[in-house]
């Protein structure tokens, strides 16, 4: 019980500490007041107004079938950290030591320490003092919403991808639904279990949310968003359906700005004066891309961190990837074909991303509604519609008339399909949320061949310098014996 514990108390000093925030209405700032616990409503919502959740080094970052390793950089990797991250792009089956924990348990901002004050706001808030029910109502709401959000982030990690003929069997997650700190028992439950418990937090915090007002507070469409995602993860699109669609109705809702950035003006490099431009590159990243909590795209925040400079230039997109983009993307300006501080070209059109300190969203936003959308109308079969959806998006990102879904794929059902697949991986480059997309065609019996099981490491003249293979067991990533050792009734994954 020591590991989950002992992140369990870290998150019982956040909260403690959490319970001192007050909130300015045009920021979400930390103010001491001199408490040390919640007792008032209100303490609660200062709570989860100064709660986020973020990750750092995802391992899917690493894991994406879009990326690729790069010598000398890839081979000169040490450390750590550094070493994890090329375990985890050559598919190993160990990913840490014997003596170390998963990184995915110890964040201090990640699921695991976040799920405690979830779990604190939901045990407690309705009998908190002050507060009208209404409020308490809503704030239950967005904590069941975080909850479902930390659970789908663990079961993505540690648990094979969705399959309903199996899900009842397969190994799911630990139940960590009580604020608890004395938790001795750590068994895990089935998948379809965790799934079931994350579709019902959702479900059931639907009428007590309200319309987004900050991208770091749940809102009605953000929920709305998840539900969506998590049935596509089980690859139930009818499923998936109405949600998405509602999503669309709370986006007139919205009380911030919600839109598209026109890429073909603000990452236009033949015109960096234009109104607006996020150029110039100053060698670290765009200087003036937008931060998170404020792109406009952005529906709810969820960093994740890449600050990695030793690391840079050794993790780029595939050449696979690099021939997805027409000369016109201007989401290429997001990436760099340079090697750090040279102007060396990386061979075969492959690119690292231009920013690496700000790390990358990978909560919801408007693109991947409009991706989601017409995907699965696509599915059903829409294909008017989902091309309409697709256009939308594609007319923001690359100039001319290529944005237009050529005619061939737009009357194909399944070429339909797929081109909206690449176009996820053209949006979403380099962020992993490819490695979501990869886990369910893995169980698609149309599309699992759009997944690359294959990761190869690159010389610096172009030549493969060795390949690996993703076996359907590393799909899921390991506890490892340390934790197995010190929490009860955890098992780890084949």
């Amino acid at each position: 019980m020591k590991i989950f514990k002992k992140y369990i108390i870290g998150s019982l000093l956040l909260f403690s500490m959490l319970s001192q925030v007050s909130c300015k209405k045009e920021f979400l700032e930390i103010i001491p007041k001199g408490q040390t616990i919640a007792i008032t409503t209100g303490d609660y919502e200062k709570i989860l107004n100064a709660n986020y959740i973020a990750t750092s080094f995802e391992p899917s970052v690493y894991r994406g079938d879009e990326m690729a390793g790069l010598n000398p950089f890839f081979n000169n990797l040490s450390g750590a950290v550094l070493l994890r991250q090329q375990r985890l792009f050559r598919y190993e089956d160990r990913v840490y030591d014997n003596d170390q924990l998963p990184n995915e348990i110890t964040n201090v901002n990640g699921y695991i320490r976040k799920l405690y004050l979830f779990n604190k706001v939901i045990n407690e808030v309705m009998d908190s003092k002050e507060g009208m029910e209404g409020q308490k109502l809503a704030l239950l709401a967005e904590a069941k919403v975080g909850r479902a959000i930390c659970n789908f982030m663990f079961l993505s990690d540690f648990t094979k991808p969705y399959n309903a003929t199996t899900a009842g069997t397969d190994l799911g997650i630990p139940s960590l639904t009580t604020a608890d700190v004395n938790q001795k028992d750590f068994v895990r439950g089935t998948l379809q279990e965790g799934y079931n418990l994350v579709i019902k937090d959702l479900m059931d915090a639907l009428p007590n949310l309200g319309a987004i007002t900050h991208r770091r507070k749940i809102s009605k469409l953000a929920a709305e968003f998840y539900l969506s995602r998590v049935y596509m993860a089980m690859n139930n699109y009818t499923a998936a359906r109405p949600h998405i669609d509602a999503a669309f109705t709370e986006l007139a809702k919205a009380t911030i700005p919600l839109g598209f950035y026109d890429y073909t003006i603000v990452l236009n490099p033949d015109n960096q004066t234009a109104a607006g431009s996020w150029f110039p590159d100053s060698g670290f990243g765009l200087d003036n891309e937008p931060l998170a909590a404020n792109n406009m795209e952005v529906i709810y925040n969820i960093t994740a961190g890449w600050r990695q400079l030793s690391a840079i230039d050794a993790f780029v997109f595939s050449p696979q990837t690099a021939s997805l983009y027409t000369s016109t993307d201007r989401r290429l300006s997001l990436f760099t074909p340079f090697q750090i501080s040279t102007t060396s070209p990386k061979p075969l059109g492959m690119r690292r991303r231009a920013s690496f300190f700000d790390g990358v969203n990978v909560g919801p936003s408007l693109p991947d509604m409009y991706l989601m959308r017409a995907e699965i109308k696509a599915r059903a079969n829409d294909l008017v519609g989902a091309v309409a959806d697709l256009e939308v998006l594609r007319a923001k990102r690359i100039a001319g008339t290529a944005f237009k879904v050529p005619a061939d794929v737009g009357s194909d059902q399944q070429a339909l399909v797929r081109f909206i697949l690449d176009e996820r991986i053209r949006e979403f480059a380099i962020t992993g949320l490819r490695w979501l997309d990869m886990r369910r065609l893995s169980q698609d019996p149309i599309y699992n061949n759009h997944v690359d099981y294959t990761h190869e490491i690159y010389n610096a003249n172009g030549t493969v310098a060795s390949t690996y293979q993703l076996k359907p067991e590393r799909f899921v990533l390991k506890f490892g014996e340390r934790m197995l050792n010190e929490s009860n009734g955890l098992v780890d994954n084949p």
